[in-house]
This record gives structure tokens, C-alpha cells and sequence, in this order.
């Protein structure tokens, strides 16, 4: 879910994910087969509800070809990001 602060916007690390797919011509079901998760959980990430946790990273690195490090970096980003949007929001809020 895409955040939008007073100067920040967080986007989700799936929004990149959905574009790897799209570039390999790959649907969430079968990116869920090769990931061994759920369409659910698939959608969840995507849509940065759930995290990216070292062991998805290490599977996304194996299906997408990214880096591990790169996956973390993504997630990092996007959840100081989310913070970062909140606390713009609730700053502008009491002035």
C-alpha cells in the first residue's frame, strides 16, 4: 500500500516485485509455486502488508535474480519511509 506524507510517499517494495513479474511474463500463482508460498500471502507482500523477511528475501534473490541485499534494502526503505510519512502526517495535524 502506497503511503503518501506531507513530503514523503512509501512505496512498497512489492510494487517492484509486480514489475519483475510483468517483465518475465510471470502470474502471482506461479510466482507463489516458485516462492512454495500461498496467492495470499504473494498478494500481502505485493501490496507491502506483509514484510520482507530474510528468508523471503533469499527466495526472492533465487526467483527474481536481485540480490538479498537488495530485498532488505527495499524493506528498510519502505518501512522508514511508512514512519516517516505517518509522523509528517501527524505533525501537520496539531499545527
Amino acid at each position: 500500500m502506497v503511503e503518501i506524507g506531507v513530503d514523503t510517499i512509501a512505496i512498497p517494495p512489492g510494487e517492484t516485485i509486480r514489475e519483475m513479474l510483468e517483465d518475465k511474463g510471470m502470474t502471482q500463482k506461479e510466482f507463489a509455486d516458485c516462492m512454495n508460498c500461498t496467492e495470499k500471502h504473494i498478494c500481502k507482500l505485493i501490496d507491502g502488508e506483509t514484510a520482507i523477511t530474510p528468508k523471503t528475501a533469499l527466495r526472492l534473490e533465487t526467483v527474481l535474480g536481485a540480490p538479498t541485499s537488495f530485498w532488505n534494502g527495499l524493506e528498510a526503505g519502505y518501512r522508514e519511509d511508512l514512519q516517516r510519512a505517518h509522523q509528517e502526517k501527524l505533525v501537520e495535524s496539531i499545527q
